[in-house]
C-alpha cells in the first residue's frame, strides 16, 4: 500500500524543468557567463554549451539543441529569416575596439588596401566591419580582393603574404599584433554598432520565464564580480580563451558591458536604440544579398525578462 501511495504521489509531482541550454562561442565579451557558472551565481538550471564558431552555434539553435544563444545582430536577422522566432531579451556587450582590421606591417593605412587581398571569416559581421573601415578611406568592398578563411589561419596568411589584411576580433587582435601585424581600424571608431545580444526561442521563453530570468541575474552578478574584483575574474576567465590575466584585462578594454540603464535605452521605449543597429547592419546584409529585406524590428525584441529583472 505504501509503495502504491508513493507511486501515486510521484505521478502527481510536476516534471523537473530541463536546463536552459545556452550557446556561446569563444569571445572575451561573453566570458561572464562562465564566470557565473564557476562561482555558482545561477539560481536555476543553466547549461552552457560552447561551439567553435557561430556557424555551429546557429545550426544548434535551428536544430533545437539549444534554446538560447549569445549572438551578434546579423545572426539575429538570419535566425529570423529562417523562421526561428529568436527573441532578443538582453544586450550582452558592445565592441569598442575588440573587433579589428589588421594588416601586414608595410600597409600603413586603410586607403592602401585598394586592390589588395583582405581575408575574413565568411560571416556578415566581418563584411560589415570591413565595409565600415573602407568607408573611412573613401573605398568600397569592391575596391579590395576579399577571401574567406578560418580565423586560425589568419596569422600564417599574413606572415607569408598570402593576404595583406584580415578582419579579426579579440583575442586574435592582440595575438596578431604580437606577431607584428598593424592595426588599421577597429570598432572604437564605430561605437555602438557592433553588439552581442542574448536570444531565446519564443516557445521556451513563454514556457520557462523563470529560467531566463535566472540566466540574466547570474550574468549581472558575474559583471558585479568583474567590476569589484577584476584581477580575480580575469584569472578565472582568461584561460578559456587562451589569455593570461593581464592580456585578458587588456582585451576587455575594447568591450563595454551595458548597465541596466543602457539596457532600457537599447530595448525599451518608443524607438529602442537596438532598432538603429538592426537597420544599419540589415541594410548591409540586404546590399550583400544576405537578407531579402529588412524585417520589422518590433517583433524581434521581448522586454518582459528585462522588466522582471530590473523593473
Amino acid at each position: 500500500m505504501l509503495v502504491l501511495l508513493a507511486l501515486g504521489w510521484a505521478s502527481c509531482a510536476p516534471a523537473p524543468k530541463r536546463p536552459l541550454a545556452v550557446g556561446t562561442v569563444p569571445w572575451v565579451g561573453t566570458e561572464p557567463f562562465f564566470l557565473a557558472r564557476e562561482l555558482g551565481l545561477f539560481s536555476g538550471p543553466i547549461h552552457l554549451v560552447e561551439y567553435l564558431n557561430s556557424e555551429h552555434e546557429i545550426r544548434a539553435f535551428q536544430n533545437g539543441v539549444i534554446d538560447a544563444a549569445a549572438v551578434t545582430v546579423d545572426e539575429v536577422l538570419n535566425l529570423d529569416r529562417r523562421g526561428q522566432q529568436a527573441q532578443v531579451v538582453f544586450v550582452l556587450d558592445g565592441s569598442h575596439g575588440a573587433d579589428c582590421l589588421m594588416a601586414r606591417p608595410e600597409v600603413t593605412s586603410v586607403a592602401e588596401l585598394r586592390g589588395r587581398k583582405v581575408a575574413s571569416e565568411d560571416v556578415t559581421l566581418s563584411t560589415y566591419m570591413l565595409a565600415r573601415a573602407l568607408e573611412q578611406a573613401g573605398l568600397k568592398l569592391e575596391d579590395v580582393q576579399r577571401e574567406y578563411r578560418a580565423r586560425d589561419a589568419f596569422a600564417e596568411a599574413l606572415r607569408t603574404g598570402e593576404v595583406d589584411a584580415v578582419v579579426a576580433f579579440e583575442p586574435f587582435c592582440q595575438k596578431l599584433a604580437a606577431q607584428g601585424a598593424r592595426r588599421l581600424f577597429d570598432s572604437s571608431q564605430i561605437p555602438g554598432e557592433i553588439i552581442d545580444v542574448l536570444v531565446v526561442r519564443r516557445s521556451y521563453l513563454q514556457a520557462n520565464p523563470e529560467q531566463v530570468d535566472a540566466l540574466i541575474r547570474g550574468w549581472l552578478a558575474a559583471l558585479a564580480v568583474l567590476r569589484e574584483r577584476p584581477a580575480e575574474a580575469a584569472r578565472r576567465m582568461g584561460p578559456r580563451v587562451g589569455l593570461e590575466e593581464g592580456a585578458f584585462l587588456e582585451a576587455l578594454k575594447g568591450v563595454r558591458h551595458p548597465d541596466l540603464q543602457e539596457q532600457r535605452l537599447q530595448l525599451t521605449g518608443e524607438r529602442p536604440r537596438l532598432y538603429e543597429t538592426i537597420e544599419r547592419l540589415g541594410s548591409v546584409m540586404v546590399r550583400e544579398q544576405a537578407l531579402p529585406a529588412l524585417p520589422d524590428s518590433r517583433h524581434l525584441i521581448d522586454t518582459a525578462p528585462l522588466l522582471r529583472v530590473a523593473p
